[in-house]
């Protein structure tokens, strides 16, 4: 077996590795990046489809951390382009909007559903002889009426989930709010106009896609004499004690030895672990109790413009098993040529789904049978379709559904490892500060701010003037509270 030394091996070419090592090769280190596929980016990177261009599923870039965002912009200059953030939740044919920005507080929705929704509410909350809910279905149905909670959550977060709410025990701490802390918190979700906490409340988005970013990191760090390798696939992680002595990572042509000082993985940690079985396996892993999540991206392209505006529509409808629609021509980029559509329809699989046995033709003709029945679309004007499976990995993935208790615990025992630094982080912009901070902490020799900083438990947003905050990831729990 062949050995090569480093001065960092760098595990995964997604955004976090990417970053780290366009860092590390600007200081003048010259890391190894090792990647399982064929191209940089992961679950970042674009797809190029004649004159289209899309990214994977809907990728907000979430410019929520200014030195993210700043960065962002640096690499990117006038090609970092700023898009309106509007957003639509899709209802039994109905596209209702989740600012009122847009269409005022009714967001759009038919007056019968309006009155619908405000005497089941009414209903609801009123109702004397309240029993403790037992599940997450009542909880909601109790305070905020059946039929709203349908519309606006119910049918995508049990998609996006896999789990029915009515399965979800409520757990014993959660307190049942009095019904003016109700009408107030109703009150405010129908008036608030706020989508996000950006530092200047404009969205961003690379003009060809999220994979420019990949692109641009991957020639600075190949420019500044950094190597990157693809078809890798980590097999073994050698690890005496705390301290990683080297990674086998296997090649077609064989497998290498990388030793270095220090290591950096962006990999999903379910791979990492297993690497690390053979010398010493983790506590808390129990592959046994983790449901596997796939995702399939139907992409469809039209000969004619998007019939509606927004960015992306949420599916709560439970008669579809679509979960997301997104249109990427309403990112303001050169993603879509004028006058056309390319959509992305997302569907969540979960286990053994029935629905991972349809074959591509099946997944296009669905999709472009419920557009269609929406309206979204004329199916007739489709000139192109794409299906990208993705098993076991979940392009819709955000920090709060990523951080469940055994994926912390995970995290905290990986984190023993004195010279890892992992990286791995759901959030486009999360990840990004991982790279960054991990390079940081390895040029200073210091690794105090990065184990502070990015702490897996503190999965929400540090800024240079805030802390983190702090979100229970106890799952429904903390929505309940």
């Amino acid at each position: 077996m062949r050995t090569e030394r480093a001065h960092t091996v760098i595990v995964g070419a997604g955004p976090a590795g990417l970053t780290a090592a366009h860092t590390l090769s600007n200081a003048g280190i010259k890391p190894i990046v090792v990647e399982r596929g064929d191209t940089v980016g992961g679950l970042m990177r674009s797809l190029h489809r004649g004159d289209f261009i899309v990214d994977i599923g809907r990728k907000e870039l979430y410019n929520r951390i200014e030195r993210v965002d700043r960065f962002w912009s640096e690499l990117l200059g006038r090609d970092y382009r700023p898009y309106s953030h509007r957003g639509g939740l899709l209802y039994q044919g109905h596209i209702i909007e989740l600012s009122p920005v847009y269409l005022g507080p009714i967001r759009g929705m038919p007056w019968q559903m309006v009155l619908g929704c405000g005497f089941d509410f009414v209903r609801a909350i009123t109702r004397v002889s309240k029993q403790k809910p037992r599940n997450v279905e009542e909880f909601f149905y109790q305070n905020r009426g059946r039929r709203m909670t349908q519309i606006f959550s119910q049918g995508f977060q049990q998609k996006l989930t896999g789990r029915k709410w009515a399965d979800i025990p409520v757990s014993d701490s959660i307190s049942q709010p009095s019904p003016l802390a109700t009408v107030r918190a109703a009150v405010a979700r129908t008036l608030s106009a706020k989508e996000s906490n950006t530092p200047s409340g404009v969205w961003k988005h690379p003009a060809l896609g999220t994979g420019q970013i990949c692109d641009v990191l991957e020639e600075t760090v190949l420019r500044n004499g950094g190597r990157l390798f693809f078809n890798a696939r980590l097999d073994r992680v050698l690890c005496p004690g705390n301290t990683i002595e080297a990674i086998i990572v296997d090649y077609p042509s064989g497998p290498i030895r990388y030793e270095a000082q220090h290591f950096i993985s962006s990999i999903p940690i379910d791979p990492f672990l297993h690497a690390m079985n053979s010398g010493r396996p983790l506590n808390s892993w129990n592959a046994d109790s983790v449901r596997k999540k796939s995702v399939v991206l139907v992409y469809l392209f039209f000969d004619e413009p998007p019939r509606f505006p927004h960015f992306w529509l949420n599916v709560t409808c439970p008669h579809t098993v679509i979960g997301r629609i997104t249109n990427y021509a309403a990112l303001n980029g050169s993603m879509v040529p004028a006058g056309k559509t390319a959509l992305c329809c997302e569907f969540y699989c979960f286990d053994e789904d029935p629905l991972l046995e349809i074959d591509d033709a099946g997944f296009v003709e669905r999709s472009l049978f419920d557009c269609a029945n929406s309206k979204l679309i004329d199916r007739e004007t489709c000139i192109d379709s794409l299906v990208v499976r993705l098993p076991g990995a979940d392009a819709s993935q955000n920090r709060h559904n990523w951080l469940g208790t055994q994926q912390l615990s995970l995290l905290r025992e990986i984190q023993q490892l004195k010279n890892l630094y992992y990286v791995g982080r759901s959030d486009l912009d999360l990840a990004t500060l991982a790279g960054l901070e991990s390079a940081q902490a390895i040029l200073s020799g210091d690794r105090a701010e990065f184990d502070e900083h990015l702490d897996p438990a503190r999965v929400g947003i540090r800024s240079e003037n805030k802390p983190f905050e702090f979100i229970n990831p106890a799952g429904y729990d903390a929505t309940l509270a």
